[in-house]
């Protein structure tokens, strides 16, 4: 006794098909946009290290300025009391703390440049094996379901 198949349609299947090919358009997009946000990602850590890097020269030369400021006013007499500091203390204090603030985020910055393609490395392997699924599988799937649509259509067509 031979069992006949049913088959009224492939619609499903059809559709199944469409959207994994529109699933793997999307997915090969996310992962060029990945790749591009990556590759900013560094870019943009270069240019904070420079842009702090620039920071702490500019305030070294605001705390030596501050310093100088500084030693110049207490050089001053008044008479037998000593100048009122209190401004240069204050200007002195705050280019050492913009200095501080700059090293920090320097620190920072340099910290993230190495840990970053550490990071990095951790994502490539697996957006690979979706890289080969996308570019090889997906194909050779939609390929298996094409045929098998072919082969119950034309069943469908002897019945």
């Amino acid at each position: 006794m031979n069992p006949a198949a049913h088959v009224t349609t492939t619609e499903g299947m059809a559709e199944f098909q469409a959207a994994l090919l529109n699933f793997t358009d999307k997915a090969k997009d996310a992962l060029g946009s990945v790749e591009l946000e990556l590759r900013r990602m560094i870019d943009w850590l270069d240019q904070q290290a420079k842009h702090w890097q620039t920071e702490i020269r500019l305030a070294e030369n605001a705390v030596f300025e501050a310093k100088k400021e500084l030693q110049r006013k207490k050089m001053m007499k008044i008479g037998d009391r000593k100048p009122d500091t209190i401004d240069e203390e204050k200007a002195l204090r705050r280019a050492a703390a913009w200095l501080e603030h700059a090293q920090e985020k320097l620190a920072r910055t340099r910290h993230w440049q190495r840990a970053f393609p550490e990071a990095v490395l951790d994502y490539e392997g697996p957006a690979r094996q979706l890289q080969f699924l996308l570019e090889a599988r997906v194909p050779q799937m939609s390929a298996f379901l094409t045929q098998k649509m072919d082969a119950l259509d034309r069943y469908q067509q002897t019945g």
